[in-house]
């Protein structure tokens, strides 16, 4: 692969530099006086925490816009929501990098939670039949090769 950890992988650079901050702080704690390691490494960290955040972020708006179609699929909104469940999914997949996986992946649950009961506020009332857990990958809410409507598909109650 080309270019440099940087370029590849944000998230991860972030925290080798951190810690080579760290690393350098404790050989040698008088380098270069005045220099702020420790506030220096917090906001180095801090920067690949903020992707981190972004894609949560997104997955939670994806999330929440699927449950508001699959709750409404006649309300006149329906192809916006859906217009934004697209973007919302790009905006995931854009910063995600497959060493943030420890970090977004166990809290998926939890921001399937959060969106059922923004999505049932939003609609002023609970979601018919939405299901208690999330009933996706993370793997597949990234793919943008997964048609919505096959995730559409997961939030219809079958008869």
């Amino acid at each position: 692969m080309d270019g440099s950890l940087h370029d590849r992988d944000f998230f991860t650079w972030t925290r080798e530099q951190a810690a080579a901050l760290r690393r350098l702080a404790a050989a040698r704690p008088n380098l270069l006086e005045g220099l702020d390691l420790p506030n220096l490494i917090e906001e180095v960290e801090d920067l690949g925490s903020e992707q981190v955040d972004e894609v949560r972020s997104h997955l939670h708006q994806m999330l929440k816009h699927l449950l508001l179609v699959a709750a409404m699929p006649d309300d006149l909104a329906v192809r916006h929501w859906r217009g934004e469940i697209v973007t919302f999914r790009r905006g995931a997949i854009r910063p995600y990098q497959h060493s943030m996986r420890r970090l977004v992946a166990p809290e998926l649950e939890g921001e399937w939670q959060v969106a059922r009961a923004a999505a049932a506020e939003k609609l002023g009332h609970p979601l018919p039949a939405s299901p208690e857990a999330c009933p996706f990958t993370l793997d597949e809410l990234l793919d943008e090769a997964m048609p919505l409507d096959a995730l559409l598909a997961r939030l219809t109650p079958k008869d």
